[in-house]
């Protein structure tokens, strides 16, 4: 699959709105352009490729969400100040536009892929079977071997 082109709509999607809402909290389009990148890294990772096809678009567009507000607060706060509100709001945002950009992962990207969950559920297990011994057939040959001696 060709992840170029998502990974550049999800990078304009998150600089786009990170510029408007931090920007009106203060923060230079450098520091934003910064947060963007990192933040559309590792959300197309974690959230996109992983959790998306195991998981589904509501579990992705949380994790969408706590990544967000997270690393928008977290890096926001390190470079420029950024608060708390600033931070739940551009996560607010982000979400809303990562659950239109999990529609056309799914539809465009994904649509091929096998997802890579490991539940025991979905496995073919199989069982050996053995032969078991009889004990108390063996502890009759026991006793019958003491009472001929």
């Amino acid at each position: 699959m060709n992840y170029t082109w998502p990974l550049i709509i999800k990078f304009i999607m998150m600089t786009v709105v990170l510029w408007i809402v931090l920007g009106l909290f203060g923060a230079s389009f450098v520091n934003i352009l910064l947060i963007s990148i990192l933040l559309t890294l590792v959300s197309y990772m974690l959230g996109d490729l992983f959790i998306l096809p195991n998981y589904g678009n509501l579990w992705a567009t949380v994790a969408d969400f706590g990544l967000a507000f997270i690393g928008v607060w977290a890096l926001g706060s390190f470079f420029d100040q950024i608060g708390f509100w600033a931070a739940f709001i551009s996560a607010i945002v982000i979400a809303i536009g990562e659950a239109f950009f999990h529609w056309f992962m799914n539809q465009q990207v994904l649509e091929d892929e096998e997802p890579i969950r490991n539940d025991m559920s979905e496995r073919n297990l199989q069982t050996e079977f053995g032969s078991d011994m009889d004990v108390k057939s063996d502890a009759e040959k026991a006793n019958k071997n003491k009472n001929q001696e």
